[in-house]
């Protein structure tokens, strides 16, 4: 759920090409085709709107929304930012209550729940083009029978490595799994290595590599009808992922090895950690010969599925089934969804827009860094948007802990993962 963070080292300017329908009523009542309540005409908003933000985006929404509340002078709008790690428990409290915001922002991890809880109405016509934007951040937005938010900002990672010391190494950036591993057994037995990659250990939600390396595979853990866990894609996925613990290249405790050290000189994030890196260098934290020239990144390699699918995370918005005021609630939603504001938000909150059209732009093809990312984003996989996809999630930790160190093997997992699963079920 984290947001993407643009380093300002890299000068990135980026902006959205967002295109969504005009709002409009669907019928006299204000009611869409769908049942919706239809989004309030152009100046028409009334009433406060209440939005419950998470992560830190209160303060610029208010910012953004200015003219909006201009071009509608009898709305007004309360923002309340919540922590990320509480937002379902407020949802289920308010949803039981019949009380809350009228706008809810969720992680794209977790909208499926408040779908599952039935706090969220589904997305009427003439809010936004559903065309327009990644497929996948259409998938985190989408429960049993259609779609409830409007994704608002997606994010993805990519592979970062050490490209002075894999320079040395006479190694360039690795296109396939298996370079992946021969660049991480390089890295590791070198003069002075430690580690050869760092990978969320399994108490740190490893589902977040490994549903995208079940899709490298060519795997899907659901077909939507069912859980598809017990398959040959998800037995490689936990044997690519596994085996880097299991060889030694990757930490199963915590360490002092690090990245800039070059002590796990290969990950997977975002590049929000050109900032993180930056900073530490700028501080004096980092060491003396640990330069952003130091750092390498492209696209992650191949899988034997032929994919190189990450995964893609981010904000959705929708609007809560209790609140009262939802004509203005959809119109001030899908304000925010348009060009102009999207924009703005980068401007803002550097997080990149959901719609495709953005990549369009010279400020993002021309610069190495979202070069990267729009590459990236083009392939990309959701997590599972399913209520009980956290119960699944744990499952996936616990016995990937169990093939890292060797207690299992990666079918006995994935045969116990799925026969737990299908009692869990979709949770719908």
């Amino acid at each position: 759920m984290r947001s993407l963070r643009v380093t300002t080292v890299t000068a990135i300017a980026l902006g959205a090409a967002l295109v969504l329908s005009g709002c409009g009523r669907g019928a006299e009542d204000g009611a869409g085709e769908n049942g919706s309540v239809a989004p309030a005409a152009e100046g028409e908003a009334d009433g406060v709107i209440e939005v419950w933000t998470a992560g830190g985006h209160a303060e610029n929404l208010e910012v953004l929304a200015e003219p909006w509340l201009k071009a509608n002078p009898d709305a007004t709008l309360k923002v309340t930012d919540v922590p990320w790690d509480q937002v379902i428990t407020k949802v289920q409290t308010a949803t039981a209550a019949g009380t809350g915001p009228d706008i809810i922002m969720t992680g794209s991890d977790q909208t499926a729940t408040i779908i599952g809880m039935g706090a969220v109405d589904e997305v009427p016509d003439g809010v936004y083009d559903t065309d327009d934007f990644y497929p996948a951040a259409i998938d985190s937005a989408t429960g049993e029978d259609g779609v409830y938010a409007m994704p608002w900002y997606v994010e993805t990672r990519f592979l970062f490595y050490r490209k002075d010391i894999a320079a040395e190494l006479g190694l360039s950036a690795p296109k396939t799994w298996e370079d992946v591993e021969t660049m991480s057994a390089a890295f590791q037995a070198r003069p002075g290595g430690t580690y050869g990659i760092n990978l969320p250990r399994p108490v740190e939600q490893p589902a977040q590599v490994l549903v995208p390396f079940d899709a490298q595979a060519g795997g899907s853990l659901t077909d939507g009808e069912k859980w598809t866990i017990d398959t040959p894609e998800l037995v490689s996925a936990l044997d690519f992922y596994a085996g880097f613990f299991q060889r030694g290249e990757a930490p199963l405790e915590k360490t002092d090895a690090t990245f800039e050290n070059g002590g796990t000189p290969m990950f997977i994030s975002g590049p929000w950690m050109l900032d993180v890196f930056s900073e530490a260098i700028e501080a004096g934290t980092a060491p003396a010969d640990f330069t952003l020239d130091s750092v390498g990144y492209s696209v992650f390699p191949t899988g034997p599925g032929g994919s190189n699918d990450q995964y893609i995370g981010g904000g959705n918005l929708g609007v809560f089934s209790a609140s009262d005021n939802k004509a203005s609630a959809w119109s001030f939603l899908s304000w925010v969804g348009e060009q102009e504001q999207q924009e703005q938000w980068f401007t803002l909150q550097n997080e990149l827009p959901a719609n495709i059209a953005a990549g369009d732009l010279p400020a993002i093809q021309e610069n190495p860094v979202t070069q990267t990312l729009m590459e990236q984003m083009k392939d990309t996989v959701a997590m599972p948007n399913y209520p009980a996809w956290s119960q699944i999630s744990d499952l996936l930790g616990k016995y990937s802990e169990q093939v890292a160190s060797g207690q299992i093997t990666s079918e006995e997992a994935a045969k116990e993962i799925q026969a737990q699963a299908d009692s869990i079920g979709f949770g719908w």
